[in-house]
């Protein structure tokens, strides 16, 4: 069978956008650019002198003047770390109640959303337990510390929780064929 590019752009016209596979794309973009950004990171010797140390390797670092290091000097509390998972229990006890209280309310156009079968139940189910663990883990086991993380890091794990959040749902629908190999 031939390839067929016009049947392929229908994706480019706005009138075939559906919420749920653009979000659905959205976060996988999110998850993969974050992954690649991770290793680019990892690869390049100042990306990875600026950005990676924090904590223990963070104090003690000698650095030349530069755009690098200003940015990377601005950091927030290891103990910070606790709004990771109280985020990650908000948006799971949100997104429950919105799939299981209200499915008829459709959150961003998204049918998907509100859709919930039992591998969605299981996932959230963990994706909430492991959030309360963590959580009370953070504010009454974890010693306190003065280590610091670059504000970068602190702002992708809270991106991370918001999209995993997401992800739970919206991944637990079906796909179209053209979508699922992404």
């Amino acid at each position: 069978m031939p390839f067929n590019f016009d049947s392929t752009l229908v994706f480019l016209r706005p009138e075939s956008w559906d919420p749920a596979i653009l979000l659905s794309l959205g976060l996988r973009a999110y998850f993969l650019l974050t992954s690649a950004a991770v290793v680019l990171v990892r690869v390049i010797p100042p990306l990875r002198q600026s950005f990676i140390p924090y904590g223990k390797t963070l104090a003690g670092r000698q650095q030349p003047p530069s755009l690098l290091p200003w940015i990377s000097n601005i950091t927030v509390s290891k103990n910070w770390f606790w709004h990771y998972y109280l985020l990650s229990v908000l948006l799971s006890l949100f997104w429950g109640y919105q799939a299981f209280l209200h499915p008829s309310i459709v959150p961003f156009g998204c049918r998907s959303l509100t859709r919930v079968d039992g591998r969605t139940v299981i996932v959230w189910s963990l994706m909430l337990a492991q959030g309360c663990r963590r959580l009370y883990e953070s504010l009454f086991v974890q010693k306190k510390s003065t280590a610091r993380m670059w504000i970068g890091h602190y702002l992708v794990g809270c991106a991370f929780y918001i999209a995993m959040s997401m992800a739970v749902f919206v991944d637990g629908e079906q796909r179209p064929l053209g979508i699922c190999c992404l």
